[in-house]
């Protein structure tokens, strides 16, 4: 519950009082009661608000004006990053003695921490709106191109190792990714844990071989490494096996990824609209957190999950504050959380310093740093989920050594790198993800359709056109086609059927020949398809029925062609009728009218 500006005041202790109206220098003598103390500090504020701001430093104006012209007070994180230096937001308590700030009279604290935060004293928002403009925020300090080594071209003496900067454009990469591992989960090649849904190890290593290019290059050159060396390990090939289950493209089903309908759908071809769709699900999914793969931060489940704000709360917090970063232009890592923090978005990754997160045991390594631990947070969701998804375009270094967070910890002596993400250092947003956000109205997609895979030849042989097929491109050719030898596979109906028949479509499959035929397809295999699409629609219901023997055929014969019985049975040859497991109670009724019975069966 806020206070009015006389009752924060009243909730001052005497000396604080007293001081503050030193540091005003509007101190008497005379005031003795704390009832004067109070009266003389809503005075001075109240009439000589012009007069109490002129005291002020740079620093302090700057934190009202922005609050007041904001209508709330702003936060240490997002003053610092606005403006730099020291955040001059007073104390809760100060000591006999000690110097006071003179935002003291200005900013209100709730009695108890429990009761809210601090905030400027609502009398007061407007006079300071008047009397300070408000502060301009510094632009964006973007950078024109990249470096090709860090930390620089030159080694200092003593400093860290030159490394080569990698630059992955992920915008067209991504599209043609996502189709392959859709690809992949079509074929049921991917499976994933059942603990934590994950893809397993082979089914990461089996992503990593279809991905466009290599993974991300977080190793070090071998002269630099030994049998010692922390791996970072893979980052695309893991991550999308989970970001397609968070964007709706996939489900787990029997221990192993199921395309569902937008997937089916993004499969057939890839939309800018429906991937926007997917990549707001994502946004909102609280299920996977990026700091979890982070794996040398312990304690992240169990009871530590209470003090862990949901992801999915803080990755929509930091969308809102992203549409601050300027489209298509390069920026620092730094500048880029310097410019998310400017927004007050709240995205802690705790709620509270808590002390349950860790490095190597509990009571040794306890992590206090809450901003280096959202940095990590950050870094893992810009590099493994937002680059893989083709959203942002990252410059990045191999992360052995450098800890950029959290390396002042304990526990950290015997780790190459807090989280593989560590060598993170540039990021810029593309126009994919500019759209994908909802930052820009339209994207024009300009597919890349990329090289043929084979030639389909009219006697049904497919031939491939490159030695080497990625893994997704085999799932889906092993959908239709049976090899022949290395570079020849043949069309085959009973794989094509099977398909069919565990829930996919030919229509699937004749787009992925048309796609991918250097020569299109010729007549007859076109035949040959609509042949397959005619039988595979041939059948029209199942229903469940009984076989019933009678004495002999001509008896059988006699029921099956009765007026009274022929609608209600089928003969099957021999001394058998088949009757409708529906219908059989309306055919014991009409077959007592020929004198027989079907008994009952017992039990």
């Amino acid at each position: 519950m806020s206070l009015s500006l006389h009752e924060h005041l009243w909730s001052l202790k005497g000396d604080v009082q007293k001081a503050w109206l030193r540091q005003a220098g509007a101190w008497d003598k005379t005031l003795t009661r704390k009832a004067q103390l109070v009266a003389a500090i809503e005075r001075q504020l109240r009439e000589n608000l012009a007069g109490f701001v002129n005291r002020l430093s740079d620093a302090e104006k700057n934190l009202l004006a922005e609050s007041a012209h904001l209508g709330r007070l702003i936060g240490r994180r997002e003053f610092e990053a606005k403006f730099g230096g020291t955040c001059p937001m007073p104390k809760a308590y100060y000591g006999y003695g000690e110097e006071v700030s003179l935002l003291v009279g200005v900013i209100c604290r709730p009695r108890y921490a429990h009761e809210g935060e601090p905030e400027l004293a609502r009398e007061l928002i407007g006079p300071l709106r008047e009397l300070l403009s408000k502060p301009e925020a510094p632009p964006p300090r973007t950078l024109p191109t990249l470096p090709k080594f860090w930390p620089s071209a030159k080694q200092y003496l003593g400093g860290p190792k030159i490394r080569p900067v990698h630059v992955h454009e992920s915008e067209r990469i991504a599209p043609v990714e996502l189709a392959r591992v859709l690809r992949l989960i079509q074929g049921s090649k991917l499976q994933i844990t059942a603990s934590n849904r994950r893809p397993t190890d082979a089914a990461t290593r089996l992503i990593g071989e279809a991905l466009v290019v290599p993974d991300f290059a977080l190793e070090p050159p071998k002269e630099d490494s030994d049998q010692w060396t922390l791996r970072g390990g893979a980052v695309r090939a893991h991550a999308w096996g989970v970001l397609v289950q968070q964007c709706g493209w996939a489900k787990p089903h029997g221990g192993a990824l199921k395309l569902t309908a937008d997937g089916q759908a993004m499969l057939r071809g890839f939309s800018p609209e429906a991937f926007r769709s997917g990549v707001m699900k994502f946004l909102g999914d609280g299920e996977f957190d990026e700091l979890h793969r982070v794996n040398h931060i312990r304690g992240q489940s169990g009871k530590a999950g209470r003090w862990i704000r949901d992801p999915g709360l803080r990755k929509a917090a930091l969308h809102e504050a992203m549409e601050a970063l300027p489209i298509g232009s390069w920026l620092s890592y730094e500048e880029a959380r310097r410019i998310i923090a400017t927004s007050g978005k709240e995205w802690d990754v705790m709620k509270e310093d808590a002390g349950v997160l860790y490095f190597a045991e509990l009571r040794y390594g306890a992590i206090h740093d809450m901003d280096g631990l959202n940095s990590q947070f950050l870094r893992a969701l810009l590099l493994e989920s937002f680059a893989t998804l083709g959203l942002l375009d990252v410059g990045y270094v191999y992360p052995q050594n450098l800890w950029p967070d959290l390396g002042e910890s304990w526990g950290v002596d015997e780790l190459g790198f807090c989280g593989r993400y560590d060598g993170l250092l540039f990021v810029r947003v593309n126009p994919l993800g500019a759209y994908a956000f909802g930052f820009a109205d339209g994207y024009d997609s300009r597919a890349d359709p990329g090289q043929k895979l084979f030639h389909v030849r009219p006697e049904l042989e497919i031939h491939l056109t490159n030695d080497v097929l990625n893994p997704a491109d085999r799932a889906g050719l092993e959908l239709m086609a049976a090899p022949q030898n290395e570079r020849v596979w043949m069309l085959d109906a009973e794989r094509m059927l099977s398909h069919i028949e565990t829930g996919g479509t030919l229509a699937e499959l004749q787009q992925f020949l048309e796609a991918n035929a250097a020569d299109g397809l010729p007549e007859s295999v076109r035949g040959f398809l609509a042949s397959l699409d005619r039988r595979s629609g041939a059948f029209r219901r199942m229903r469940e029925a009984v076989l019933l023997e009678w004495e002999d055929e001509g008896l059988a014969r006699h029921i099956a062609g009765d007026s009274t019985t022929c609608s209600l049975c089928h003969y099957a040859g021999g001394n058998r009728l088949v009757v409708p497991k529906d219908r059989l109670v309306a055919f014991r009724r009409a077959l007592k009218k020929l004198g027989f019975i079907v008994p009952v069966e017992k039990g």
